[in-house]
């Protein structure tokens, strides 16, 4: 294993997880858009079929389908399953049971379990390079082990504490992505880049502080590189200059903190790395189309929208539109 592909697996910042399990008899089947968050299908019991328009998996019983993008697909119970919406009629006798799990009116011949993982997409540009479907198939038992008796405990224990229970789940995030990153066929371009093992230790550096001042010339010398040489190396992993990756993380890091908390703008600026307030809100809005002020008083008019509806939690099936 790749002690790069790790590493970078580790810098994706992950925002918030769903897990659901799912009590499956019969038939069934339903054709999913592209969701926008990663998605994982476990079959602790029993399996099915997930595919996309150019491919089709079968989901074994101890196998897990992991879709690092959520592209668009569809899971069912045979390749032959018509797909469907809920309001078709064999979709509807698949009802919540619980607040994360479903199950059909047939008696259960499968039991999988569903999980979401939401990740801060704009500081991983890597993504972009992975397979659509990544099959974990079992070629490696102690990490199949592990991956499976993490999903059970996930799916038998919801009392869990939050605390522990993301805990959990941002290991068991950063090691399926850490795994499908090793899955890069080699001519895949950007695949030489992921495994520049120097430059991506570097870069986790940066990735857990953005707001430092950080010197190209002292990075380069951290790994032992010349200045043109670490330049080149980390531009290929990024598709960016080095100086652009800072800026957005420091950026993507400042809207999370206005949209999640009620901090002074000045504060925010100075904990993501701006020493003036003014020099934060110009690169703010040239990044984001908008003002601090106006990107924080834009979330809060959406969360009081969302509430008037409801949590955004949805008491919905794992198969459901999101």
């Amino acid at each position: 294993m790749s002690a790069a592909f790790d590493e970078l697996a580790r810098t994706l910042r992950l925002q918030g997880t769903e897990v659901q399990q799912a009590d499956l008899g019969d038939r069934w089947g339903k054709q999913l858009p592209s969701q926008g968050k990663a998605r994982v299908y476990a079959a602790l019991r029993g399996g099915g079929w997930v595919g996309q328009k150019d491919q089709r998996l079968a989901l074994r019983e101890g196998e897990i389908v992991f879709l690092p993008r959520g592209d668009a697909h569809s899971i069912r119970d045979k390749p032959t399953t018509s797909l469907c919406g809920f309001s078709d009629v064999y979709c509807k006798a698949l009802r919540p049971t619980g607040p994360t799990s479903i199950r059909t009116e047939a008696p259960p011949e499968t039991r999988l379990v569903v999980v979401d993982l939401r990740f801060d997409a704009a500081g991983a540009p890597w993504i972009s390079l992975l397979p659509s479907l990544v099959h974990l198939q079992g070629s490696n038992p102690g990490l199949s082990r592990w991956l499976g008796e993490t999903l059970h405990l996930l799916a038998e224990a919801p009392d869990l504490s939050p605390p522990l229970r993301d805990g959990i789940v941002e290991a068991f995030g950063h090691t399926l992505f850490a795994c499908a990153l090793r899955t890069l066929a080699s001519p895949l371009p950007g695949r030489e880049a992921l495994q520049d093992e120097p430059i991506a230790a570097a870069l986790a550096e940066v990735r857990a502080a953005p707001e430092e001042n950080w010197e190209l010339g002292e990075l380069a010398r951290r790994v032992g590189l010349s200045r043109s040489a670490f330049a080149a190396r980390a531009t290929a992993l990024l598709g960016e200059p080095l100086g652009s990756y800072v800026r957005r993380l420091r950026l993507d890091r400042a809207a999370a903190l206005l949209a999640g908390t009620t901090l002074p703008i000045k504060v925010i600026a100075a904990r993501v790395g701006y020493d003036s307030e003014a020099a934060f809100t110009r690169a703010f809005t040239r990044a984001h189309g908008q003002g601090p002020r106006e990107h924080r008083l834009a979330h809060a008019a959406r969360r009081a929208g969302a509430d008037s509806f409801g949590s955004g939690q949805s008491a919905a099936p794992a198969f459901a539109e999101p």
